[in-house]
């Protein structure tokens, strides 16, 4: 056991949302205008036909606005659909508001992120979840500064109950939640709790006890913690040229300031080294870029973001790039990888049972360092160049990397053999075809090992041929999808979405096309050079489209990096 005291700072950052005021309750909804704004998910139909038929019981004089005149709060076009929702409600004369519904850990923040903004326009709302993500909606909420916002939830999941019953279940318990969460004024929630300072030291103790702190207090991934004392957050802020306080941005659902301060913090928690700075910080900036949707990543398919490094970088900071590169083991992969889990723990507060909704979640095997020597090798160009960059600049991709599927043993005497059974597995792996079928452009990820691009690249496949071959040959017979991408497949069709792709029948007697577009694709080259297997990922829709960030270098990079490799 260690004696030695510790003497440790915050991991997390300044809430930057004050407490807002909930609209003022109604006296009664007789003769009210209700709004119904929905998700277009988890049977919010059905639920709205029983709210509507129950409360017109109740108060005869009720009218109603159906969620077909506001668009889908949580789609494609969800920041679009919530501008122009004040000028709808007021057009309407809405006099109060049923949002819903959450059946999901993104959904459900959508939801609130609604409820919010029509609360702040002086209309008292009700949000609907399903019983399980009522937590979130309420982590949320308090994030958002409206910890009191009304919720009324379905027992257990609406799509696991029959129609009837999910009927059933709206018409009776959740009518008298709505109810009582537009008529009956909430109490109001005084949080004026004060929180630490960037440089305050929180607690002082031995290792044993430093990491007994920071498990109790939620500040930790379980695991042990390197204590962050202000010596060692200050070597990693050796490694930018940038301010400590600087603020990169606010990060959800906990609206708090993500600096370069925290940045080091959490990188000294999870082992890295002070060198990997630039790094973190670049990965930080990436999901802070509004297309990323950052605020859904406590979403329920739970699978970890992929986090995608190119450029000299990879070198100088030994990444990992060949066999096992999902392994823990190498310093930089492993300990950034644990980064980014710590970093959406301490700061953005996806909390396991709280806001993080992973149904099974992953690890923190998340960086992929291309093979890009090979890649050279063979006349391909490293993928850091679809973002228009030169090969050798250093650049972070994100994106979301939710369904994984390994094709294993891709090898076939043809190259046109090896891609026709990486299509295959691809057909298997469905790409989270039904956001396709929304209307989203999709972008899947393909690894491909050394040994399967050294074939394709004899045959005089480029990446961009092999994107094209990809495009036009992957397909998935619709009869074999299930109940819910044949949902969205039928919406998609009404709404005219991709008829080159998917055609305009429903008939489900025939194959379509999995992605937009030859680029959606993105090809990376990684993994071990003595096998012939493949990773597919599916991206997540409008959660987690690819972005990308360069990593910038402080001025004294290279005396620096040579400095720190001494010890």
């Amino acid at each position: 056991m260690s004696f030695d005291l510790y003497d440790i700072v915050w991991p997390s950052g300044k809430c930057t949302v004050p407490l807002q005021k909930l609209a003022k309750r109604l006296d009664t909804l007789e003769g009210k205008v209700v709004a119904e704004l929905w998700s277009w998910t988890f049977k919010g139909d059905i639920m709205f036909n029983a709210f509507e038929a129950e409360l017109s019981r109740l108060y005869p004089g009720i009218q109603f606005i159906s969620w077909r005149e506001f668009g889908e709060i949580h789609g494609a076009n969800e920041r679009e659909v919530l501008d122009a929702l004040p000028e709808k409600l007021k057009r309407f004369g809405v006099d109060a508001a049923i949002t819903g519904v959450g059946g999901g850990a993104s959904g459900v923040a959508a939801d609130v992120r609604c409820s919010i903004l029509v609360e702040n326009l002086g209309i008292p709302t009700v949000t609907v979840v399903t019983d399980s993500f009522l937590s979130p909606g309420k982590s949320t909420a308090k994030g958002l500064g409206m910890p009191n916002l009304p919720f009324t939830s379905h027992p257990g999941h609406s799509l696991l109950a029959a129609d009837e019953q999910v009927y059933k279940n709206a018409a009776g318990i959740m009518t008298g939640e709505v109810v009582q969460g537009l008529t009956a004024q909430p109490a109001e929630i005084n949080d004026n709790i004060k929180e630490p300072e960037m440089r305050d030291i929180i607690f002082s103790g031995t290792f044993e006890e430093v990491n007994r702190y920071f498990y109790t207090h939620e500040f930790s991934d379980g695991l042990p913690i390197v204590p962050p004392t202000i010596e060692k957050v200050e070597e990693f802020l050796k490694f930018t040229d940038r301010s400590a306080a600087e603020v990169v941005g606010v990060v959800q659902p906990d609206m708090r300031e993500a600096t370069l301060w925290n940045i080091a913090v959490n990188g000294v928690m999870s082992g890295c080294r002070p060198e990997y700075m630039p790094v973190l910080v670049s990965i930080i900036e990436a999901m802070l870029i509004p297309e990323f949707a950052q605020e859904h990543l406590g979403h329920s398919p739970g699978m970890e973001d992929l986090i995608i490094i190119n450029g000299k970088i990879i070198k100088d900071l030994d990444f990992n790039y060949t066999q096992g590169v999902f392994r823990p083991g190498p310093q930089s992969n492993t300990s950034i990888g644990r980064f980014w889990r710590m970093y959406l723990h301490n700061v953005a507060t996806f909390v396991l049972h709280k806001a993080d909704k992973s149904t099974f979640g992953d690890g923190f095997r998340n960086i992929l360092a291309e093979n890009e020597d090979f890649a050279a090798s063979v006349g391909w160009e490293p993928m850091s160049t679809d973002w228009g960059c030169k090969p050798g600049d250093n650049l972070i991709t994100l994106t979301s990397f939710t369904e994984k599927t390994q094709a294993i043993q891709v090898g076939a005497p043809t190259a046109e053999g090896v891609l026709e059974n990486i299509e295959k597995r691809m057909a298997d792996n469905n790409l989270f075809i039904e956001h396709f079928f929304r209307g989203v452009r999709t972008r899947p990820v393909v690894i491909l090992p050394p040994n399967v691009v050294r074939i394709l690249a004899d045959a005089g496949y480029t990446r961009a041929k092999v994107k094209q071959h990809f495009y036009e040959n992957a397909r998935v017979k619709l009869s074999r999808l299930g109940t819910a991408a044949l949902t969205r497949f039928y919406e998609g069709i009404d709404a005219g979405n991709w008829p080159e792709q998917i055609g305009s029948t429903k008939d489900l007697d025939r194959y379509v096309q999995m992605v937009s577009d030859p680029d959606a694709f993105q090809i990376v080259v990684s993994g071990d050079n003595g096998r012939d297997h493949v990773l597919i990922g599916a991206q997540n829709g409008v959660i987690g489209p690819p972005v990308c960030k360069k990593i910038e270098l402080p001025a004294n990079w290279d005396a620096l990096l040579s400095e720190a490799k001494k010890i």
